[in-house]
Parts: C-alpha cells; sequence; structure tokens
C-alpha cells in the first residue's frame, strides 16, 4: 500500500525541483505582463493576481506529474532541462489563462466596463 498512497515529498536537492521552481520563475514576467498588457478592465491588479495563480497551479501539476509530489519516484527519463522547458512553457501557458479568466469574470461582474461608446461616423 504504501507504493500507491500519496508521498507529498518535495525534494529541494533534486534537478526537477530546481527545473520546475527556475522555469516558474521565469514563467511569471511573461504571463504576469502579458495579462496587464491584454487586460481590458479597471481593476487590472486582479487579473495579474489570477495570472500568477494559473501559473502557481501550473508549477504544481509539473511537481505532481514528473516530481515526487504525488508518487514516491520521479517520472521516468525525467531530468531538470526537460522540467525547467516544460515548466517554463507549461507555467506561462497557465499563467495567461488564468488572467484571460480572471479577466472574463471581472468583466461578467461588471458589463459596463466592457461597453463602448457608440461611435458616430458621421453627423447631419
Amino acid at each position: 500500500m504504501g507504493n500507491l498512497a500519496p508521498a507529498l515529498i518535495i525534494d529541494p536537492t533534486s534537478g526537477i525541483f530546481v527545473g520546475a521552481l527556475v522555469g516558474f520563475i521565469l514563467s511569471l514576467p511573461i504571463s504576469l505582463f502579458l495579462a496587464f498588457w491584454m487586460s481590458a478592465v479597471k481593476r487590472r491588479w486582479a487579473v495579474v493576481l489570477g495570472a500568477f495563480i494559473g501559473a502557481f497551479i501550473g508549477f504544481l501539476i509539473i511537481l505532481g506529474w514528473v516530481g515526487t509530489l504525488i508518487f514516491n519516484t520521479p517520472l521516468p527519463g525525467a531530468d531538470g532541462a526537460s522540467t525547467f522547458f516544460g515548466s517554463l512553457f507549461f507555467d506561462s501557458t497557465l499563467g495567461l489563462a488564468g488572467g484571460m479568466i480572471m479577466d472574463l469574470l471581472i468583466a461578467r461582474a461588471n458589463p459596463n466596463i466592457y461597453r463602448r461608446p457608440d461611435i458616430v461616423l458621421h453627423e447631419e
């Protein structure tokens, strides 16, 4: 039963954890800046917070999938470099998705933020 139970072990000396952590740290400027830049709502801090939460969830998914967060042994064939690049791209993508989802949730709660004034092309 010990082999099937969750491990919940984070080994900070393993290359997998270091690669995932450095990939997460480098994905933060990418995802937070893009979420801030693409946001169309007034409360941009909430969109940036959603991007951070999305990137952190991606970091936990990478550690659970590749590392020893869920299973006792890491994924066979995984090393720090592959985990770094996977974490960098996956965390950036989930961070941007989290920012977009938060943007849409804020826009749904406050629909007047997205309303544009009617554009008059010519006056008579």
